[in-house]
């Protein structure tokens, strides 16, 4: 199952265009960045009195979270947010023009889950101006966490620099996978389970800590790296890392995504010619159902909230006193009566030899439509075949 949410992701990803659509959060973000550290500056200015705490935690911060962080152009920004008087037009302004960047992460992980926007312009607006004080609020924690020496070194003990570096480390990364599960709960557009946001932060921390040392090693050893952007390399560099941690968000979301359609993903390999095989019949254990012969499934008139598919043994149809036919391995049956919700049309029972099938449940089964299209094709061509079928024996009868 690992495997198979793994390899889902991956191929999701790369069928979404994740790195384009990473270079275009980059775009976004970037334009954003300016709008978030007026506002945490000017946030800061209240909860930090003095202008040297706030710029020395700053420059902290920022070296934290973006590798080659220029700090003059933090000074810059200080210079300008401390120099002018602030007034509620322009907060609301800095909000809204980072509103943008909130609009492309989250559409980008409406196509990793799948889900269509059928929300209104102004609801949306209204969730990404929310998430944006959402992120405003987390910085700003945890810069004020810092100046506060929540996570620095001073209550350790000094002679102990190994413990204190691994406890700095672990509480850095504790902290980064508290934040990261907090920033998918408010972007993922469908209820997940905590234990899948928190399996998604924990990949995206992961990563995110392989490929930090990776970049600075790159920068170390290739110092001309963006030497052609002149005076605007630190910006460049800025835009890279930026882009390589999109790149990485959105390879998490799309894991999440993965996992959260786990159960669609083992079942639709009943419909594309993947049930036979071996890995596929492990998978399908959790879903499988094993009926002894002659076992009544359902009658005729029941409600069904399921489809089922014929796995092993057979499966006879009647209405009345009237065999309509036998499914064997490799049929499904009980689609109508799920899909349309109407009482089922026939008795089904296990046959001389018993049945093995897999249930499936209705949103599974609109997991599988939703997403594979070629299904669709197959499931109308079977189910104009069985009217088909149907036709020619009425036909038949009253010939």
């Amino acid at each position: 199952m690992s495997w198979l949410v793994l390899r889902e992701a991956v191929r999701a990803f790369l069928a979404n265009n994740g790195l384009e659509t990473a270079a275009t959060l980059a775009y976004y973000g970037f334009l954003a960045l300016a709008p978030l550290l007026l506002l945490l500056v000017y946030s800061l200015g209240h909860i930090l009195v003095s202008s040297d705490t706030v710029l020395a935690n700053m420059v902290e911060f920022t070296g934290n979270v973006f590798p080659s962080f220029s700090q003059e152009l933090l000074v810059d920004l200080m210079s300008f947010a401390q120099g002018g008087t602030w007034g509620l037009v322009s907060i609301v302004l800095l909000i809204w023009s980072m509103t943008p960047f909130a609009g492309a992460l989250r559409s980008a992980y409406h196509r990793a889950f799948k889900v269509d926007r059928t929300q209104n312009f102004l609801l949306y607006k209204l969730r990404d101006i929310g998430a944006v004080l959402l992120l405003l609020a987390i910085f700003v924690l945890l810069v004020t966490l810092n100046a506060l020496h929540f996570i620095r070194s001073e209550w350790l003990p000094a002679h102990s620099p190994g413990v204190l570096a691994a406890g700095k480390g672990a509480g850095l990364f504790v902290l980064t996978v508290a934040i990261l599960t907090l920033f998918e709960k408010v972007f993922v557009p469908v209820r997940v389970r905590l234990p899948i946001l928190l399996l998604g932060a924990l990949f995206v921390a992961i990563l995110l800590g392989v490929i930090r040392p990776l970049f600075d090693l790159l920068l170390q050893f290739n110092p001309n790296y963006g030497y052609a952007f002149g005076s605007l390399k630190a910006i460049f560099l800025l835009m890279v890392w930026v882009y390589y941690t999109f790149a990485v968000i959105l390879l998490g979301a799309e894991l999440m995504a993965a996992v959260w359609r786990r159960d669609s993903l083992v079942l639709r390999r009943l419909f594309t010619g993947h049930g036979h095989r071996p890995a596929t019949a492990v998978l399908l254990e959790r879903y499988a159902r094993d009926l002894a012969p002659q076992t009544l499934l359902f009658r005729q008139g029941n409600t069904g909230a399921e489809m089922f598919y014929v796995l092993d043994g057979s499966i006879e149809l009647s209405a009345g006193a009237e065999k309509l036919r036998v499914m064997r391995a490799g049929d499904y049956f009980g689609e109508m009566a799920m899909l349309l919700e109407t009482p089922r049309t026939a008795t089904a029972q296990a046959g001389p030899e018993g049945a093995r099938l897999a249930t499936i449940a209705r949103d599974n089964f609109d997991l599988i439509l939703r997403e594979n299209p070629q299904i669709v094709r197959a499931l109308l061509k079977e189910m104009a075949d069985r009217l088909k079928a149907t036709d020619q024996k009425l036909n038949n009868h009253g010939g």
